[in-house]
C-alpha cells in the first residue's frame, strides 16, 4: 500500500502563503474596524443635537416675551434679558420656558442623557455621550454681539464616547 501526504514543502509553501494572508489581513482591514464605530456615533451625535435644538428653539425668544402670541417684541419695548443675565429663571428644567435658560446647561460628571432630556429610554443609545448649550445675542447672521439684538444664536456642543465634538448652531428670532 502507498500512502501519500504533503511534502516538506508544500507545508513550508502553505505556511508562508498563510503568512502573507495574516500580515495582509492586519495591515488592511483590522485596522479599520476601530472606525466601524465612528458613523455610528456621528448618527447618534446628530440625533442629540437635532433633539437639544428642537427643544430650545421651540421656546419663547427671551421672559418678557409676550408668551400669549402677541404683536409686542421685547427688543421693541427695551425689556429683553440683559447680555450679561442669560441663563435659566426657573428652578428646574422642567420649568424652562425661554431660550436663554438654556444658556449653560451642560452634563456634568455622573449625569445620565435620560436625565437630561426629559423622556426615558435613551441612555443606552448615548451612554458615554455629553453636551453643551450656549446661549448669546447675535446679528442675523449669527454672530455673537454683546448687546440686546432681534436674535439669539443657539450652540450646542456634543461630544461623542471616542472624544469627538459636534457642533450644532442655530439663530432664534424675536418675532
Amino acid at each position: 500500500m502507498h500512502q501519500r501526504g504533503f511534502t516538506l514543502i508544500e507545508i513550508i509553501v502553505g505556511i508562508v502563503t498563510l503568512g502573507i494572508a495574516l500580515v495582509v489581513l492586519s495591515t488592511l482591514l483590522f485596522p479599520q474596524a476601530p472606525r466601524s464605530a465612528g458613523p455610528l456615533l456621528q448618527a447618534r451625535a446628530s440625533a442629540l443635537g437635532q433633539m437639544f435644538i428642537n427643544e430650545v428653539m421651540g421656546k419663547a425668544f427671551d421672559e418678557s416675551s409676550d408668551m400669549s402670541g402677541g404683536y409686542t417684541r421685547c427688543s421693541d419695548s427695551g425689556t429683553c434679558t440683559a447680555p450679561g443675565a442669560l441663563g435659566a429663571e426657573e428652578a428646574t428644567r422642567s420649568n424652562y420656558d425661554d431660550v436663554d435658560d438654556f444658556n449653560g446647561l451642560s452634563t456634568q460628571a455622573g449625569d445620565e442623557i435620560d436625565g437630561v432630556l426629559l423622556q426615558g429610554g435613551v441612555n443606552e443609545r448615548f451612554q458615554n455621550f455629553s453636551f453643551a448649550i450656549s446661549v448669546a445675542y447675535s446679528d442675523g447672521s449669527a454672530q455673537v454681539q454683546s448687546t440686546v439684538t432681534r436674535f439669539k444664536r443657539v450652540d450646542v456642543t456634543i461630544s461623542a464616547p471616542n472624544s469627538q465634538e459636534f457642533h450644532f448652531t442655530a439663530v432664534k428670532g424675536d418675532y
